[in-house]
């Protein structure tokens, strides 16, 4: 009994909506703009870290080793390198390929040759991906290596690391601010749409709890219009999203194919849309609640 009389309420809910389409579709896609905005900043932060991590090459580290170390000390070292959190390559560079690239970059040539033998170590170049671990993390992994058999010495310049993940901290804290404060807009929102509706039916709320109606039989159907009308504009959302990526792959394609790469935009996926379908849904039930929750409480006082 008590599942056909929710199904009634919903029926009633949905029947509401239908048959006030144009304030409907206007208070649904308010609500879509509104929830949109947190998502679109939250899916440009995904891809923002998604272009940052395909930056190695900037998060690098040379490892000089001894002039004396044994193969045996360079194996190991390799496949110590290969097994970090992060490493995305290791490349050996010997002392002739290191002489090589040294008198190809500086042009000292003739200087070198004055010397009379390679004074260049061997090396190991080791490319992060720079998203892979905290500053602090990435530091004490470097210490470690440089303290490892055959290494003399270690270079890195991990202080753009520590900046970037610093800016990626602070665009995502305001993004949960901005999604806090816009949900509060979608509550009230919902809510004075809900009283729009409680206005309307006054008297047949008035009559329902005169012949005996209970707070949750006439609460009901408002919190299945709330629901509704949040979950269609969390799809709705979603739909803007993933219409507004679409439009800009083409150019982002271009302007990637300009610098020598590629890169796809990232939208939500299926469970992020799913998730964003549910907290929208949420939001909408809770303005319901609220607003249904003073007039009810006016109403049986």
């Amino acid at each position: 009994m008590n599942l056909h009389v929710r199904l009634e309420a919903a029926k009633n809910a949905l029947n509401t909506l239908i048959r006030q389409p144009v304030a409907t579709f206007m208070t649904v896609f308010a609500l879509a703009i509104v929830l949109a905005l947190p998502v679109g900043l939250f899916a440009a932060l995904n891809n923002l870290q998604q272009l940052l991590g395909h930056w190695q090459d900037q998060a690098q580290i040379s490892l000089f080793l001894h002039q004396e170390a044994s193969a045996a000390q360079i194996q190991n070292l390799q496949t110590l390198l290969e097994r970090g959190t992060g490493v995305v390559s290791v490349r050996y560079v010997g002392k002739a390929a290191a002489l090589t690239e040294f008198e190809h970059t500086a042009g000292m040539t003739a200087a070198i040759q004055t010397l009379g033998e390679n004074p260049l170590p061997a090396s190991f170049v080791v490319e992060l991906n720079p998203l892979a671990q905290s500053p602090s993390s990435l530091q004490t992994l470097v210490a470690y290596w440089g303290q490892q058999p055959g290494v003399a010495s270690a270079q890195s310049d991990l202080g753009w690391v520590a900046r970037l993940q610093a800016i990626l901290a602070l665009g995502q804290r305001a993004v949960w601010i901005l999604t806090g404060l816009l949900a509060v807009g979608v509550i009230l929102v919902m809510g004075n749409t809900i009283r729009l509706h409680i206005a309307q039916r006054r008297d047949e709320i008035d009559v329902e709890s005169l012949v005996g109606a209970t707070r949750a039989f006439i609460r009901r159907p408002f919190l299945y219009q709330g629901l509704f009308q949040g979950a269609v504009a969390g799809l709705l959302a979603w739909l803007i999203v993933a219409i507004t990526v679409s439009a800009l792959q083409g150019p982002v394609e271009r302007l990637a194919e300009l610098y020598g790469t590629r890169f796809h935009l990232l939208g939500l996926s299926s469970g992020q849309g799913l998730v964003l379908i549910a907290a929208s849904a949420l939001l909408g039930w809770l303005g319901s609640r609220l607003a249904v929750g003073r007039h009810l409480d006016h109403t049986f006082s």
